[in-house]
Parts: C-alpha cells; sequence; structure tokens
C-alpha cells in the first residue's frame, strides 16, 4: 500500500546548494546545513522525495514548459513558457534544487552507513540515481562526479559528459539493487513516502530505473546497455522488476497544505494550462477510453480539443474551446505524483524483446491504472492499435501522461508523435522543440570556466548538440 507523505518532526533539513548559494531549512526547524550530525537518513530521504514533488513536477518546471515540450500540455494564459521565454529564476532555481537534492541523497546515504542500514541507503542511492538521470537528461552535460561537493566547500565544479554519466548511473542502481538482493533486515523507516517502508517494492523500482537507462542508451552503447539488460532479465529472481500496477512507483500526498499534490495546488488560483492538441488529437483518432480521465470537455462545446502549445496569440481564441485536464490528474489535492509505472516497464521489456505480447500488457495495465477496468473494452482498444514500434512508441508516450521529463526524453529518442517547435518560439527557425533546457544564468556567472565549454555546444540555448541517446537526424 502506498504511503502518504507526512510531516515529520524531527531533524529534516535542505540540502546545500554547490554554487554559493544559501538553502533554507522548513520554517520550524533551525539546523545548520552545513553541519548535519544528527539527522536520522529517513528524514534526509523524506526531504528529497517531497521537495522533488513539489518543485520538478509542479507548474513552473513541469507543466508550463517540459509537458508543454512533450506535447501532453500547453499554454492558454501567460504563454511565454511555452514559447521558450523561459524566466532566468525559474531555470536557475531547477538547476539549484536539482544540487540540492542530490546533497540531502548523499547525506542520506552517508547517515544511512552509520545507522548500520543498507537497505536505506540503497533506497536514497536509487532516488539520487533518479533524480540525477533527470538532471542529466534536462541538460545533458553537468556536473557529476564534483556536483555534489557544495557541503565539501568545492564551488566551480567540473562538468562530465552525458557519455559517462549513464554508466555512472547505472552503475549506481546495479550497486542498489545489488543491497536489496542481498536481503538486510534494516527498515527504510518513516522517510519513505513512495513505497511506505516496503523494500520489495523498492528493489523493484530500482531494477525497473535501471532498465529504463538501458533501454534509452541501447542505440548509442549496446555493449554497456546489454550488459545491464541481460543481467535483469536474465535473473527475475536476484534483480526483480514491478508486476503490477501495484508497483507504481507514486507520491501520494496527504491534501494538507503544504502537503498538496503540486497540480491540484497550482488549480486553486490559476487557470494557465490545457491539454496539448498532439495527445487529444491521438488519442481521438484511436478513441482511446482514457480520453474522458485524462481531459475534461471544453466549456463551449463539450468536444475534447487541445491547445497548440506555444500558439501564437493570433491563433489562440476563446481559451474556453481548450479541454482541461483531467479530475484524476489535477483537481485532486491528495492526487499522485508518478516517478515510474508498471505499464511503463512492460512497454520497455516488450521494446527490447519485441514482444507484442508485453505491448499489450502494457496498454491494458495503463487503462487499468486509470479505471478502465472492463476485460471486452480493454480488449476492444488493443485490438484497435496492434503492435508495431511506431504504435508501442505512441502508446507508452500516452501512458506516460503527468510525467512529463519522461515524456519529453521519449520524444526526443524516438521522435514520435513527431511535434513541431512552438509556432510562436522566442527563436524561430527549429522543426522541434527543445532538445535541452537553457543552462542557468547562475552558471556563467559563478563557474564560468566549466560552464564555457559546454555552453559552447547549444544553439538558442534550447537546440545544438543534442542529447548523447538522441539518434534523430534531420532535426535542429
Amino acid at each position: 500500500m502506498k504511503n502518504k507523505i507526512k510531516i515529520l518532526a524531527i531533524g529534516l533539513i535542505m540540502g546545500v546548494f554547490f554554487l554559493n548559494s544559501c538553502t533554507k531549512g522548513w520554517e520550524e526547524l533551525n539546523t545548520d546545513p552545513n553541519n548535519p550530525t544528527t539527522v536520522p537518513a529517513t528524514n534526509l530521504l523524506a526531504q528529497a522525495i517531497q521537495y522533488y514533488g513539489r518543485t520538478f513536477t509542479g507548474s513552473f518546471f513541469n507543466m508550463s514548459n517540459i509537458s508543454t515540450y512533450a506535447g501532453h500540455l500547453g499554454k492558454i494564459q501567460y504563454l511565454d513558457e511555452s514559447r521558450y521565454f523561459e524566466r532566468e529564476s525559474s531555470i536557475n532555481r531547477a538547476w539549484r534544487d536539482l544540487y540540492r537534492m542530490g546533497i540531502d541523497l548523499k547525506n542520506a546515504k552517508k547517515f544511512a552507513d552509520e545507522e548500520g542500514n543498507p537497505n536505506l541507503k540503497a533506497a536514497a542511492l536509487t532516488f539520487q540515481s533518479y533524480i540525477l538521470a533527470i538532471g542529466t537528461d534536462t541538460w545533458r552535460n553537468m556536473p557529476f562526479t564534483e556536483g555534489l561537493s557544495g557541503d565539501e566547500n568545492l564551488t566551480n565544479p567540473k562538468y562530465d559528459k552525458q557519455e559517462d554519466i549513464y554508466p555512472a548511473l547505472l552503475d549506481s542502481l546495479k550497486k542498489a539493487g545489488d543491497i536489496f538482493k542481498a536481503g538486510h533486515l534494516g527498515n527504510i523507516g518513516d522517510g519513505d513516502l513512495i513505497f511506505g517502508g516496503d523494500k520489495v517494492k523498492w528493489q523493484k523500482f530500482a531494477n525497473s530505473l535501471r532498465l529504463r537507462l538501458a533501454n534509452r542508451i541501447k542505440a548509442v552503447a549496446p555493449s554497456i546497455a546489454n550488459t545491464h539488460i541481460n543481467e535483469i532479465l536474465g535473473s527475475p529472481a536476484d534483480y526483480p522488476i514491478m508486476t503490477s500496477n501495484d508497483d507504481n512507483a507514486f507520491i501520494n500526498w496527504t491534501g494538507s497544505d503544504p502537503y498538496i499534490e503540486p497540480w491540484a495546488k497550482d488549480a486553486e488560483t490559476r487557470d494557465d494550462h490545457a491539454m496539448g492538441n498532439y495527445l487529444i488529437d491521438y488519442m481521438k483518432s484511436t478513441n482511446d477510453p482514457r480520453l474522458p480521465v485524462y481531459a475534461e470537455p471544453a466549456a463551449t462545446d463539450g468536444q475534447f480539443r487541445g491547445v497548440v502549445p506555444g500558439v501564437s496569440d493570433a491563433n489562440l481564441g476563446d481559451i474556453n474551446q481548450y479541454s482541461r485536464i483531467g479530475q484524476r490528474f489535477r483537481n485532486n489535492p491528495t492526487g499522485f505524483t508518478p516517478l515510474m509505472r508498471y505499464s511503463e516497464l512492460l512497454f520497455i521489456v516488450a521494446e527490447i524483446n519485441n514482444d507484442a505480447t508485453k505491448y499489450e500488457e502494457a496498454i491494458k495495465a495503463s487503462l487499468e491504472e486509470n479505471g478502465i477496468t472492463d476485460t471486452t473494452a480493454q480488449d476492444a482498444y488493443v485490438a484497435s492499435v496492434p503492435f508495431s514500434m511506431d504504435n508501442l512508441y505512441k502508446q507508452k508516450w500516452v501512458a506516460l501522461f503527468k510525467e512529463g521529463h519522461e515524456a519529453w526524453a521519449e520524444t526526443r529518442r524516438t521522435d514520435v508523435p513527431q511535434m513541431n517547435a512552438a509556432p510562436a518560439a522566442r527563436f524561430p527557425g527549429h522543426n522541434r522543440p527543445p532538445f535541452r533546457f537553457a543552462y542557468p544564468t547562475s552558471e556563467a556567472n559563478l563557474n564560468s570556466a566549466n560552464y564555457t565549454p559546454n555552453a559552447a555546444n547549444v544553439v538558442d540555448r534550447f537546440w545544438g548538440e543534442k542529447m548523447w541517446w538522441d539518434t534523430r537526424s534531420g532535426v535542429n
């Protein structure tokens, strides 16, 4: 049973931002963040999980930009972000927050070692690998080997290439999987806001996440990827993976301020987002039974209609003609933040093995997750989208709704569905949504010697050098 976020009464601290920035703990605390000598490791895990949920999946980093890059959402008011007029404060904040969480988790691993709790260390290592993968898939090259050393007064960390970061992340996830495999008795504790202390589900998450990353690089590093893929799929007893929707890695929120689900929190005061036309149009074309779960009918005529991400003012029209986000995903204060789903794991296995049966199981798992439990309806929908790699990529993209970052990564890897840059883009002349997020100005100002050679490969802040695993041609 999934755990709901608790207000922890003791010891929570914020990590230290590595570029001479100050960080604040929760307002009721008075803890020196440079000397966290008495903080329980499980509390630091909780801090990182809830902070990730509130920052990286909320309105600024996810809804207003990343999910629009993925074609899932579009903005209908204050459209700047979906047109790549990003606020410098938002870019700087996302970079800062990534390392803040990374340092929290570094300390969680350290304290778990001191507490003699390998399982807690493995959970912290798994979640740290998760957020650092988000980081490199956002910015490509980034401080990695030295990136979490701000609490050691290293203020000018070197950048590592994504080609080196991915193998290191895979090795970290293998290490976590091996720790779980050993069968230690330590409890993960109340700080586990994802699985409620269930060590087996953490073990499945670590191994499933390793498959995600290995699958992503298999076209550019087949030897590395296949080593990890073969170990996991060839040794299910040692490296179990998700086996049902009960294993979904979700943060479930309490609904009490400040622990309100981030999209629902945004909906309390804002109406800036609508469904993206790419997603709505595809779901309509396949008569997808998830459509009324994902989206609300337009107020003007009761039809499902998406907005073009980054549309021009001249073509926006009446905002009431666009479908808003469905109740399950937006208007529930006790809702969920998805990190990885069982359906995604099945799509990954189906792609690796060219397996039509796993593809069909993946679609059914997504339908079930969204309340479509009638087997006749499931079978009819599956029959309407027969197995092909193109359909697999599209169905996986649909199933990733509310995981904007992962959906964006998949569209960059596969070019499915094929999308255009925003019509009213800040930088004209590009034929795809951004390849990357902009580097922060804080790096240019405070770490220029390391930043400059990496920034030289960037064009118009959001394009230029593609991700290592992005093998598309003819895109710019």
